[in-house]
């Protein structure tokens, strides 16, 4: 579990890991994201907190980010089993022992996100349901909400875990290195995490500009299923994922803007990076 701050969020999450109940040893890591002395105390006190889960905390400050937080964690771990879920949300009763179960028949497994418990006034219908009835897709390929999702260790390791070179959308490239492998990803819906939405409509959309910065960093550099390497073309990169929504509102038509606005900024910078790679082409070392 990926932990950026302390605060009563992550003592919510802890109490309701406390409560799980799987009939086999198991152990929770703590990544946590930052250096701050004062985080790690909060941190270890709110451990203390609850010591019917065994857990250990793992520094992995030296990159920022969600994704190498998570790889931190799991390099430590020597489990069979990975299961991943957020600070910020909380699990439901039986979670951890759906994912258990699931992951005794498949390879990698996605949850249910309820979104409705800890939501907040006014925003529910703001975006496209999470995981409506199955897990989410992107252009088509499925994908494992981050927040909720399980891998046999050894699938973990083919796919090189989470890819830390992107903005946002880990989770999809995650999805897609799997499908690449030709691994299963199955949807688990007895495995539930009640999901926790940024609050306010400004924190909304400046959310979900870096998720469109991050769809054009996957389209340009993580081959899609099913489709060559060199089988992204310009138009590729601005591909509308086509979502469903109840309602459209203003609010759905600023949503998807500010998602084509991070993906022509990131598109954008996408092709600037190449140009420079191959306008300055590495040079090897030469002994004189």
């Amino acid at each position: 579990m990926p932990v950026g701050g302390v605060d009563e969020l992550l003592d919510r999450q802890l109490e309701r890991l406390a409560a799980q109940e799987i009939g086999v040893a198991w152990e929770l890591v703590l990544s946590l994201n930052t250096a701050d002395p004062v985080a790690r105390r909060a941190l270890d006190a709110a451990v203390a907190r609850v010591p019917a889960v065994r857990s250990r905390v793992v520094d992995s400050s030296a990159v920022r980010g969600a994704a190498h937080a998570r790889n931190a964690g799991a390099a430590v771990s020597r489990a069979d089993a990975l299961v991943f879920c957020d600070a910020d949300d909380e699990v439901a009763d039986g979670w951890l022992s759906a994912m258990a179960g699931a992951l005794r028949r498949h390879r990698a497994v996605g949850g249910h996100l309820e979104e409705e418990r800890l939501s907040v006034p006014g925003q529910a219908h703001w975006r496209p349901e999470a995981t409506p009835g199955d897990l989410p897709s992107y252009l088509g390929h499925r994908y494992p909400v981050s927040a909720n999702v399980a891998v046999r260790r050894d699938v973990f390791d083919t796919v090189g875990g989470f890819r830390e070179d992107l903005t946002r959308c880990e989770d999809i490239a995650f999805g897609w290195d799997l499908a690449r492998q030709g691994i299963e990803l199955h949807y688990e819906p007895a495995a539930v995490v009640s999901y926790r939405h940024r609050r306010g409509f400004v924190a909304m959309l400046r959310q979900h500009y870096l998720y469109g910065i991050g769809m054009a960093e996957v389209l340009a550099r993580c081959p899609e299923p099913g489709i060559d390497a060199d089988g992204a073309g310009s138009g590729r990169l601005l591909r509308s994922n086509n979502q469903r929504v109840e309602r459209k509102t203003l609010v759905h038509f600023a949503r998807r803007g500010a998602i084509a606005a991070g993906r022509v900024v990131g598109a954008v910078a996408e092709r600037r990076s190449r140009r420079r790679v191959v306008a300055d082409p590495p040079t090897s070392a030469t002994t004189p």
